[in-house]
């Protein structure tokens, strides 16, 4: 690929992700000025503040990745809810959540020069299991829930091989409800091996639904 192109598709790409990172920030400091109408309890037939769990949330995913060196990489995958709640009180503990585990398959939006050490190039394949925990005990709504999210999980491409990292970040549950959740995050990555040149950031988009 020319460098011109190569410099001009990177510089778009970029920009997405940052664009992409912004979006998440606002709609966490949105979503923490937030507030229903009513804290919960109130009365017993409220969706929002009635509680409940669910498991094996089927979901898909969109995701990115941006490596301090190299291309960014963009694709999709599928992820698995073994675990989500809901408790809308003052109880102890964050009022929404999840654990889950998810494979995401990425391209590359462009090449590297393969003299970089650590070159990634082509197709990535990305796996992590961790949980989101809400910033509120008590959010009284079903929008705009601003959560942490930590994970452990690891990568393959021809050029790396396996690595292992952690990551962690902030995210924002755009719908929150026993039938369908919305959420976007942004993590930043740090691999075990070369954080100098694999590590980066990470976003993702996930629509999870219940079957029953």
């Amino acid at each position: 690929m020319s460098g011109p192109l190569y410099t001009t598709r990177q510089r778009g790409t970029i920009a997405d992700v940052k664009l992409a990172r912004w979006v998440v920030v606002a709609a966490v400091l949105a979503g923490t000025s937030a507030a229903h109408a009513e804290t919960c309890p109130t009365t017993p037939d409220d969706p929002v503040c009635r509680a409940w769990t669910a498991l094996l949330l089927p979901t898909a995913t969109g995701a990115i990745y941006k490596p301090n060196t190299g291309p960014t990489f963009v694709g999709g995958g599928f992820e698995a809810v073994w675990l989500a709640w809901n408790d809308n009180s003052e109880a102890f503990g964050p009022s929404q959540g999840r654990l889950r585990s998810d494979i995401a398959i990425m391209t590359s939006t462009g090449d590297m020069d393969a003299g970089q050490p650590a070159a990634v190039g082509g197709t990535i394949v990305m796996y992590r299991f961790g949980a989101q925990v809400s910033f509120e005990r008590n959010a009284s709504r079903a929008y705009g829930i601003p959560f942490f999210v930590a994970d452990i999980g690891g990568f393959w491409t021809t050029g790396t091989g396996r690595r292992w990292f952690v990551d962690g970040g902030v995210g924002v549950y755009l719908v929150h409800r026993r039938s369908l959740i919305l959420e976007a995050d942004v993590e930043g990555l740090l691999p075990f091996q070369d954080p100098g040149d694999l590590g980066g950031i990470t976003s993702r988009v996930a629509l999870s639904f219940a079957l029953w």
